[in-house]
């Protein structure tokens, strides 16, 4: 199967609003591309193995994943705010920028990608090799101190102390391979819960101290 590109997706996604406008005489609500989608959308990456969407309405989805069959492309289109993992999106629809604009039949319909630090949160959680290889392209977009203060929200949703803790872990330890540099109390500012929570496995596995569990600053 071909690898699909942003053009592709933008493609997929136009004519599934067709069909959507042309059937419930409404557009549907802002399309959210995930996963490798994301970054094309985001032009971090040329590329991704299938199109991944989110989007709550199921006639949406329903359509899409019609039309995909139809074209030979793979799509992967999910209404659950996990993603694929143990990490909750909630808050997913605020997370994504609105990245392209369409006019389609009088309507508009924007379609947008999630932002890059929930997408290395969740990429650095779910240990799989090739989410891993998408981390050095991610990097560019952002910086430690703000996915580790987006991980601050995401992993606070997980209810398993142990996941938690591990998650925590993976996150500072894949941030340090694609930055090639230590972690430092900076990376912190911004992350008050995995401050307060974790500070004692922090100094323990990375030797970052945190001078208030609060406002964590360098000494």
């Amino acid at each position: 199967m071909d690898l699909v590109t942003r053009e592709d997706a933008i493609r997929l996604i136009t004519e599934a609003s067709k069909t959507y406008i042309a059937r419930n005489h409404s557009a549907p609500r802002t399309i959210i591309t995930v996963g490798g989608t994301a970054m094309a959308m985001r032009r971090l990456r040329e590329r991704s193995q299938d199109i991944d969407l989110f989007h709550p309405d199921s006639a949406f989805s329903a359509i899409a994943l019609d039309l995909a069959a139809r074209a030979h492309i793979e799509l992967d289109v999910t209404n659950r705010t996990n993603l694929w993992g143990n990490i909750e999106v909630a808050d997913i629809e605020a997370d994504a920028e609105v990245v392209e604009r369409l006019e389609i039949e009088g309507f508009g319909i924007e379609i947008a990608a999630i932002s890059p630090e929930t997408l290395f949160v969740i990429k650095a959680s779910s240990m799989r090799e090739k989410d891993r290889d998408d981390l050095p392209l991610l990097l560019p977009a952002t910086t430690p101190k703000r996915v580790m203060a987006r991980a601050d929200a995401l992993i606070s949703t997980l209810n398993d102390s142990f996941l938690a803790g591990e998650a925590v872990i993976n996150m500072i330890l894949e941030l340090q391979i694609v930055t090639l540099e230590l972690a430092t109390p900076d990376w912190f500012l911004d992350a008050p819960r995995l401050s307060t929570q974790y500070r004692t496995l922090l100094l323990e596995y990375f030797g970052v101290e945190l001078r208030s569990t609060k406002h964590p600053r360098c000494r």
